[in-house]
C-alpha cells in the first residue's frame, strides 16, 4: 500500500490490486507544497491568491508555462486535451526531475520518538542549488513547550529519485543542530541509506517494522567514542577544579592541595560496557589515558561555542556534549551518542518533572520486579484546561508514558504507541503492537479534550 495526497484528497494506493482506496479530505495548501512547485514550476500559494482574485486559470503566468503557451498571452488553454489540435498549441504537463522533502522535528528517536523542547546553541545549515530548507527557529532560539515539535523542513531536488535521495544525505550530514533535545536529522540519513528505500520498496508498515526493530541512527565508532567521551569527562572534570579554584581565591582564601589536580578517574558505561579510565593532563592541551595497562595520548583543544578539538591518531575530531539525567549526551563527528554513568541500582529516577503523589510500598519493604512503587502527577500545562495524566511507575521499568502531540495525545507502553486526534475520528497505531494500546487508554486518569 501507498500512500498517496493529491490536492487535499488522501488516498491509499494497492499495487496487488490496482486500485485507489479514500482516506480522507483535507481541502488545504499542504506543508509539503513546494514539492510540487519544484517539479512544476507553479508557484502554488500565489495562483491561490490570483484565482481568488477571479484571474483565470489561462491568464497565470506560471500555469500557462506549464502547458507550453506564451507566458504573457492570453488564449485558452485545453486542459483536458479533448481538442485534436490543442496538441500542436500545447503540451501535456509532465514534472520535471524529482524531489524529496524531510521533517525536521525535536523528538529523540531512541525514545519512542518523544517530543521534547529546549534552548538551540546552533543552527546551522545553507541552501544550495539542488536543496533548499527553512526553519522557524535560529541559533541563540529555541522550542517552548507550547510549541509543536517540528521545527525545520529542507527539500532536495534531482534529475531522478536517486540523485535527489543522494542530495538529501548530503545536506542532512552538512547540517548543525546543538541544543539541549535531539533530533530525527541522524535518523532520516539511516532511512535514507537504507536499501528499500534506495529501491523504493517500501509500504506503509515499513517504518513501524523498523521501530519494532529498534533501528537506531549512526554511532561514531565505538573506540572513537569512548576516548572522546573520557577526554571529554577528563577536560570537565579538571574545568571544575581550575574553576573551584578561582572561587577560593577570590574569597581571600588558600587553596587546599588537591584543588589543582591533574589526575582524576573516569568511569562511565557505553553500550553495556564498563570502562574505568585514569586521565592524566600532561599540558594545557594534552591529555594521557591510560586502561587496562595501555595509554594513549589525546589532544582536547577546546573551541569558542564551548565544544572541544579532540585530535586521536593525526585526525581532529569536533565534541559537544550534553549533560542528561544519568548520562551525557556526546555528539562526536555530529554523530550522536550517549555515555552513561554507573548508576545505583537501589534508585529509581523518573525521566520526566513532575509530582510525587505517593508510595505503594513503605519504607522498608521488599519489593519485586514488576511491583508498584509509585505514583507520580505530571501536568501537561499546553492544554487548556489543565489535564493531568498519572504516571503508574513499576519496579524497573516505565509502564505508561503520555504526551501530548499534534493536538492529540502520544502514549506508549512497553511495546505500543498510540495517539488520539482531538476530534476522536480513529486512533492511529504507531507501531506494531496494537493491543498494548488498550492498557495505554486505562492508565490515564482523566480524558484528554
Amino acid at each position: 500500500m501507498i500512500f498517496l495526497d493529491s490536492f487535499g484528497a488522501e488516498d491509499l494506493y494497492s499495487h496487488a490490486e490496482d486500485n485507489f482506496y479514500f482516506l480522507e479530505l483535507n481541502p488545504r495548501l499542504q506543508v509539503e507544497h513546494p514539492t510540487t512547485e519544484i517539479v512544476s514550476g507553479v508557484n502554488l500559494p500565489a495562483a491561490q491568491l490570483q484565482v481568488a482574485m477571479g484571474i483565470p486559470l489561462h491568464r497565470i503566468r506560471d500555469i500557462r508555462v506549464l502547458y507550453g503557451v506564451a507566458p504573457n498571452g492570453s488564449s485558452e488553454i485545453d486542459f483536458d486535451m479533448t481538442n485534436p489540435d490543442s496538441q500542436q498549441h500545447q503540451r501535456k504537463p509532465r514534472p520535471k526531475g524529482h524531489v524529496v522533502a524531510v521533517r525536521i522535528t525535536a523528538e529523540n528517536p531512541d525514545a519512542g520518538f518523544k517530543p521534547s523542547s529546549g534552548s538551540i546553541q546552533e543552527l546551522n545549515f545553507r541552501s544550495s542549488t539542488n536543496v533548499w530548507g527553512y526553519f522557524s527557529v535560529s541559533t541563540a532560539g529555541g522550542l517552548h513547550e507550547f510549541a509543536d515539535s517540528q521545527f525545520g523542513h529542507i527539500f532536495a531536488y534531482g534529475e531522478d529519485r536517486g540523485e535527489s535521495r543522494k542530495n538529501m544525505i548530503v545536506a542532512l550530514k552538512e547540517l548543525s543542530i546543538r541544543g539541549d533535545f535531539r533530533t530525527t536529522v541522524e535518523y532520516l540519513i539511516k532511512l535514507l541509506e537504507l536499501e528499500a528505500f534506495k529501491e523504493n520498496t517500501i509500504t506503509t508498515g515499513w517504518l513501524d517494522s523498523l521501530i519494532s526493530n529498534k533501528l537506531t541512527a549512526e554511532r561514531p565508532d565505538a573506540t572513537l567514542a569512548v576516548i572522546c567521551g573520557a577526554a571529554a569527562k577528563a577536560y570537565l572534570a579538571s574545568e571544575a577544579c581550575w574553576a573551584e579554584y578561582k572561587r577560593v581565591l577570590d574569597k581571600g582564601q588558600v587553596p587546599g592541595r588537591d584543588v589543582l589536580r591533574t589526575v582524576f578517574g573516569i568511569d562511565f558505561i557505553y553500550e553495556n560496557t564498563r570502562y574505568s579510565f585514569t586521565a592524566t593532563r600532561s599540558s594545557a592541551t594534552v591529555w594521557t589515558l591510560y586502561l587496562n595497562g595501555g595509554k594513549t595520548l589525546v589532544g582536547a583543544r577546546p573551541l569558542a561555542d564551548g565544544g572541544l578539538l579532540v585530535l586521536l591518531d593525526g585526525k581532529s575530531h569536533s565534541v559537544y556534549w550534553r549533560e542528561e539525567v544519568g548520562a551525557l549526551r556526546l555528539m562526536v563527528d555530529a554523530k550522536t551518542c550517549l555515555i552513561e554513568q554507573e548508576n545505583d541500582p537501589t534508585q529509581l529516577r523518573s525521566p520526566s518533572p513532575g509530582k510525587l503523589v505517593r508510595f505503594f510500598v513503605d519504607s522498608g519493604d521488599h519489593v519485586k520486579a514488576g511491583d508498584q512503587y509509585a505514583e507520580i502527577e505530571v501536568p501537561i500545562s499546553h492544554i487548556s484546561p489543565p489535564y493531568y495524566f498519572l504516571l503508574e511507575y513499576v519496579l524497573g521499568h516505565e509502564n505508561v508514558h503520555a504526551t501530548p502531540r499534534f493536538g492529540g495525545w502520544y502514549c506508549s507502553t512497553h511495546q505500543a504507541t498510540w495517539s488520539q486526534s482531538r476530534t476522536r475520528r480513529h486512533p492511529r497505531y504507531l507501531d506494531s503492537g496494537r493491543p498494548s494500546s488498550r492498557q495505554a487508554r486505562k492508565a490515564i486518569r482523566g480524558s484528554p479534550p
